[in-house]
């Protein structure tokens, strides 16, 4: 039943970043979407997160991708990460998941991907998760 959840969910993400994207190009070199679906949950459920990462350079580019959520207490929750080579022009999706916890903060939680390994290191972008 959690495979069958996790699929949903992920599908249902991967489908909402083709709809809904929060692009930030904070350099030249990469471009980062991230989506998270749904965008409301009840404390206890998964979201799912997806992110595409752009090369806009004319170079391979080599950079990690790091998720992350903090919620409205400030409790910072890793999500992952990936290692990533892109040829010049190349895009990837990149998907995780957010499994909140029954006695999760309540209220908007913030959901970062950021290139480059580490929150100060390289353009990120938010999106935003509603935890009822």
């Amino acid at each position: 039943m959690k495979n069958l959840l996790m699929k949903c969910v992920l599908s249902v993400a991967c489908l909402t970043l083709v709809l809904v994207p929060a692009p930030v190009n904070a350099q030249s070199s990469t471009s980062l979407y991230i989506s998270v679906s749904p965008t409301t949950v009840v404390a206890g459920e998964w979201a799912g997160v997806s992110a595409v990462v752009i090369n806009n350079s004319k170079s391979k580019l080599r950079t990690t991708i790091t998720f992350t959520a903090v919620d409205p207490c400030g409790t910072e929750t890793a999500l992952g990460y990936n290692r990533l080579a892109l040829g010049p022009g190349q895009s990837v999706l990149v998907t995780t998941a957010y499994p909140t916890k029954a006695d999760s903060c309540r209220g908007t939680h913030t959901v970062t991907v950021t290139a480059g390994g580490t929150k100060s290191s390289g353009p990120s972008a938010v999106a935003y998760l509603e935890v009822q």
